[in-house]
């Protein structure tokens, strides 16, 4: 029922769209001639679309369709393997020109993708990557460097800390890229270092409480001896904060002593970072940029131009010499 309300709002919403934005001239990076009017064409996103990045890409993308002129039909995968194979099959069904995709399982959406294929739907991947077994089956994949993103927060925690220090790691899911991507440019960061010594790694799945559990055990058995944090991202970040906090009012830890810092960003602690505490630096990720750039890919391969294979947008990193000069997360 959830996902037949969002079809028909997202429907309702893109009608106006459509009727003023039809005799619109093609933006700039459309080439000329069009194999159909912008207003003809039918793109379709499988998303999970349940926390705040989700649902803040799901705005910016009905809202770039929008400006476009081009119809979209969003199927909310609601973190729900299963279900995102059947909505993608659902899309084919509809015959839209192209489907958005990010897959929650590279492996389990691999048979609908093949259907797509089968049917003669384009894919293009959105920040998540496919097994290589379905690579065939994907027309371009769109998104941040994920390892570019845990590196900067790497070399950004040697920038705070010096050479020599104790670092652990917080990463994001297993067998997600991000997560596997990013704990990996961290990793790779504090290898260039030989005074680093990297003292653990656990998982937090991108879970805040998650991560604020893992920091107090971190603390538990290495107390002082911890200087930096690399976290996946802000959220876990801003759990390991407010378990250094919670150690440093009981007096467990040393104040004003450890540092974190993060590979893709969020408003919350890009607020964190401007204080000037434990906090130090974070990778912007605007999942505006991810949805914009997914839904332009999508066209230009609905519309028969060539792609490039990999595209991804920029993530600068900041910390409180720059954050000034750089975008407030858009979430």
């Amino acid at each position: 029922m959830k996902t037949l309300t969002r079809i028909a709002l997202a429907a309702a919403a893109l009608a106006v769209a459509t009727s003023f934005a039809a005799a619109a001239e093609a933006p700039a990076w459309l080439k000329a001639p069009l194999k159909k009017p912008l207003d003809q064409l039918v793109i379709g996103l499988s998303f999970p679309l349940l926390d705040p990045w989700g649902a803040t890409y799901e705005s910016s993308f009905l809202d770039y369709a929008k400006q476009l002129g081009v119809k979209v039909v969003v199927l909310d995968s609601q973190a729900d393997v299963p279900k995102q194979s059947n909505d993608i099959r659902d899309l084919v069904a509809q015959g839209v020109d192209t489907i958005i995709a990010l897959p929650l399982n590279n492996r389990a959406i691999v048979g609908a993708l093949g259907e797509a294929h089968s049917a003669g739907i384009p894919v293009v991947l959105s920040n998540g990557r496919v097994a290589p077994s379905g690579e065939q089956y994907v027309t371009a994949w769109t998104g941040p460097d994920h390892h570019k993103t845990g590196y900067l927060s790497g070399q950004m925690l040697i920038q705070a800390l010096g050479e020599k220090a104790n670092i652990v790691i917080i990463s994001g899911t297993p067998g997600t890229e991000s997560g596997d991507r990013r704990e990996k440019g961290c990793r790779d960061a504090l290898a260039e270092h030989p005074g680093v010594t990297l003292l653990d790694a656990q998982p937090a799945n991108f879970q805040r409480e998650k991560a604020q559990s893992i920091m107090e055990a971190y603390i538990t058995r290495f107390g002082d001896k911890i200087d930096g944090v690399c976290a996946n991202d802000d959220d876990i970040a801003l759990g390991a904060l407010a378990a250094i906090k919670a150690a440093v009012a009981a007096g467990r830890l040393k104040p004003d002593h450890i540092k974190i810092t993060a590979g893709a960003s969020q408003k919350e602690g890009y607020e964190e970072i401007k204080k000037n505490g434990y906090f130090y630096g974070s990778v912007l990720m605007q999942p505006d940029d991810a949805s914009h750039l997914a839904l332009k890919t999508a066209i230009e391969v609905a519309e028969g131009q060539d792609v490039a294979k990999e595209q991804y947008y920029d993530t600068p990193p900041y910390t409180l010499k720059n954050i000034d000069q750089t975008p407030i997360p858009s979430y």
